[in-house]
C-alpha cells in the first residue's frame, strides 16, 4: 500500500465504542498505529505533529471492513437483470449479463492490449501532436500499468468516500498477480494485516461450479428451474484451501469463499436452490475425507452468501460456531438477484459470527456503510431484534475476527490507525442513529495506516498541511466539496483518471455494444440519483414480498 504518513497525528474527539457510546479521547498516532490513547482533551507535545481536534457534533469510528466486494466492478453501472434467479450459475450465464457486465470487464482487463498504440497514446497523453512516435514494448507495459493504475484508484476512492479502509482483495480475485493496493488497506498483504509472510488469505469465488459440459438454463424463462440435480464439479481453489487445512493451515492464514448463493428458502418459506443447498454438503463431505480435517477450526473460514445452506439443521449450525466459520451477509444483492438471504437471526442467536459485505456495484451497495443502513431497514421491516451496536460489529469487530483476531476493526492501543470521522446532524444525536440516517455526504474524512486520505476540502484547507486533488464536478454536487490525498510518488491525477475510465467506457457503450445509456455510477451515493432510485426500489419489492 503506498498510503503512510511519516507524520504523527493527534485526534481529539468523541471516539465511539462497541457499544455506540460516545467518550472524548486523544488518539496519538504514529507510523500507521495508535500508539497511545489518553482520557479527555490532551493533545501530545511532539514535533511536526498534525493535530486534528473535532468539533463536537463530530464522532470517531473504527474504519469500516468490507470482507465481501469485488471492487474492480465500482466503476460498472447497475445491473437491470432479467429476472429473479435462483443461483448464481444462471445469471452468470445470461445473454445479457455476459453483454452488460462480462464482456465489458473483459474489454476493461484486455481490450487495450487489442487497442491500437495510437488508442492508448489518446488515452494515456494529452494531445499535444499530430504524430507521436510509436510505443516501444517498455513503454507499452509502462503504459498498461498506468491504465490499471487509475483504475485501482478510482475504484478504492469509492470505498474511503463510505468510510471503509480494509477491503477484500482490490482487484482480481484468485489472480496472485493482483495490482497492489494504492489508499486502502487490502487482504492480500500479509505486512499490513499482522499475519505472518509466509500465509496469505485465499480469496476464492467457488469450491464447486456446475460440471464444464452441463449447459446451464440461463434464460430469464428458466429462473426458476429445477436445479437440484445439475452435476457438480469441483473448483481447483476447494483443493487449494483442503490441502492448506491438511497441512495445518500452513499455507493460507485465512480464506473467503464464496458459496451456496442463491435462493435460501427463507423469505421464500420451502423453496431453496437445489445446487445451493448441495454445494456445502459437498464442502463438508470432501473436508470429511481429510485425516486432518480437525485443523478447520483454525483456518479462519468465511462463507461468501453462504444462502444454501439449511439453517434449520440444528447440526449445520453447530458446525459453523464450533468450527469458527464466519458467514458474510450481502442483503442487497441477495435480495435484487434472488429475493432471498439468510435468517441473520437464527445464526446470530447461535453464536455465529456474521460480517456485512456490499458485494459489487452492478447489484449491490455502493459501499459498506450502505449495506449496513439496508440491513437496518431489513430488521425493522422482519421485526428482528437485532441492534445497531450488533449491526455496527458486523463491519467492524467481526470480520476483524473473522481474519483471525487482526489489530483492526477497534480503536485500542497497538491497532491500525485506521479510522472514519462521522459528522452528525447534531451533538445530541446518538452515534449510531447517524451511522443508519445519514449519507456519504456527512463523511469528515477517512484515515488509512495514520494518513487521512479523504474528506472535505475545508478541512484539508483549514486543518491539514497536506497536499490534495479535488473531486471534479462531473461526480456530482456534494463530490465537489470532497479531496483526496495521494502519495505524490504515484504521479496520479484524479480528474485524468476519471476522463480517461469514461473514455474507455464510452468507446466500449457506444461503438461495441451500442448501449449509450450504460454510464459509469457516481462516486457518492450521495449524488447518485440512479443508485438511490434503485435502493428505494429494492425496499418496495422487500416490502411486497413480506407482505
Amino acid at each position: 500500500m503506498f498510503t503512510s504518513s511519516g507524520r504523527p497525528l493527534c485526534i481529539i474527539g468523541n471516539v465511539v465504542d462497541a457499544q455506540g457510546q460516545e467518550s472524548l479521547k486523544s488518539i496519538l498516532v504514529r507510523n500507521g498505529r495508535i500508539v497511545e490513547i489518553q482520557n479527555g482533551k490532551g493533545p501530545f507535545d511532539l514535533p511536526d505533529l498534525i493535530l486534528l481536534e473535532l468539533a463536537d457534533e463530530e464522532v470517531v469510528f473504527p474504519g469500516l471492513i468490507n470482507l465481501h466486494v469485488h471492487s474492480e466492478y465500482n466503476v460498472f453501472p447497475i445491473w437491470r437483470s432479467p429476472a429473479v434467479w435462483s443461483n448464481r450459475f444462471q445469471w452468470r450465464n445470461n445473454d445479457q449479463y455476459i453483454r452488460d457486465i462480462k464482456n465489458f470487464k473483459e474489454y476493461i482487463d484486455a481490450g487495450w492490449k487489442q487497442e491500437s498504440f495510437e488508442f492508448i497514446e489518446s488515452v494515456l497523453r494529452a494531445p499535444a501532436a499530430d504524430n507521436w512516435p510509436p510505443l516501444t514494448k517498455a513503454e507499452r507495459a509502462t503504459a498498461m500499468r498506468e491504465v490499471l493504475k487509475l483504475h485501482g484508484i478510482v475504484t478504492e476512492l469509492q470505498a474511503v468516500a463510505g468510510g471503509t479502509t480494509l477491503v477484500q482483495q482490490t482487484i482480481r480475485l484468485e489472480d496472485d498477480g493482483k495490482l497492489p493496493n494504492f489508499i486502502i488497506r487490502d487482504t492480500t498483504d500479509p505486512g499490513e494485516l499482522g499475519i505472518p509472510q509466509t500465509q496469505k488469505v485465499f480469496s476464492v469465488v467457488d469450491f464447486v461450479r456446475p460440471a464444464p459440459n452441463f449447459d446451464v438454463p440461463s434464460a430469464p424463462a428458466q429462473a426458476n428451474a429445477d436445479t437440484s440435480n445439475w452435476p457438480m464439479m469441483h473448483h481447483p481453489g476447494l483443493a487449494d484451501f483442503l490441502n492448506s487445512v491438511q497441512e495445518g493451515n500452513s499455507r493460507y492464514y485465512a480464506c473467503i469463499a464464496h458459496i451456496a448463493e442463491g435462493r435460501s428458502g427463507y423469505l421464500q418459506q420451502g423453496n431453496p436452490d437445489g445446487f445451493s443447498r448441495r454445494e456445502f454438503k459437498e464442502f463438508r463431505r470432501a473436508l470429511s475425507q481429510l485425516s486432518n480435517a480437525r485443523f478447520i477450526k483454525t483456518a479462519n473460514l468465511t462463507l461468501t452468501h453462504a444462502c444454501g445452506l439449511d439453517y434449520s439443521d440444528q447440526d449445520t449450525l453447530d458446525f459453523l460456531r464450533d468450527n469458527h466459520i464466519s458467514v458474510v451477509w450481502s442483503p442487497v444483492s441477495n435480495l435484487i438477484l434472488y429475493r432471498d438471504t439468510i435468517p441473520v437471526k437464527t445464526l446470530l442467536d447461535h453464536g455465529i459470527n456474521v460480517c456485512l459485505g456490499s458485494d459489487w456495484a452492478p447489484s449491490g451497495s455502493k459501499h459498506v456503510w450502505d449495506e449496513f443502513k439496508f440491513a437496518r431497514h431489513f430488521c425493522d421491516a422482519l421485526s428482528l431484534s437485532i441492534p445497531d451496536a450488533d449491526l455496527l460489529a458486523m463491519m467492524t469487530q467481526n470480520p476483524a475476527n473473522a481474519l483471525g483476531s487482526l489489530k483492526t476493526g477497534a480503536i485500542r492501543p497497538g491497532y491500525n490507525a485506521d479510522f472514519f470521522i462521522l459528522q452528525k446532524q447534531s451533538a445530541k444525536q446518538p452515534a449510531l442513529t447517524a451511522l443508519h440516517t445519514q449519507d456519504d455526504r456527512s463523511v469528515r474524512c477517512t484515515i488509512v495506516n495514520g494518513r487521512i486520505v479523504y474528506g472535505d476540502n475545508e478541512l484539508f484547507d483549514r486543518t491539514l498541511s497536506v497536499d490534495y486533488q479535488r473531486i471534479p464536478p462531473s461526480e456530482g454536487q456534494v463530490a465537489t466539496q470532497k479531496v483526496v490525498s495521494i502519495n505524490s510518488n504515484l504521479h496520479f491525477d484524479l480528474i485524468k483518471a476519471l476522463s480517461q475510465v469514461d473514455l474507455l467506457m464510452h468507446r466500449y457503450t457506444n461503438t461495441i455494444v451500442n448501449q449509450p445509456w450504460l454510464q459509469r455510477t457516481r462516486m457518492l451515493s450521495a449524488d447518485d440519483f440512479v443508485y438511490q432510485h434503485y435502493i428505494k426500489q429494492l425496499k418496495t419489492d422487500f416490502a411486497e414480498l413480506i407482505r
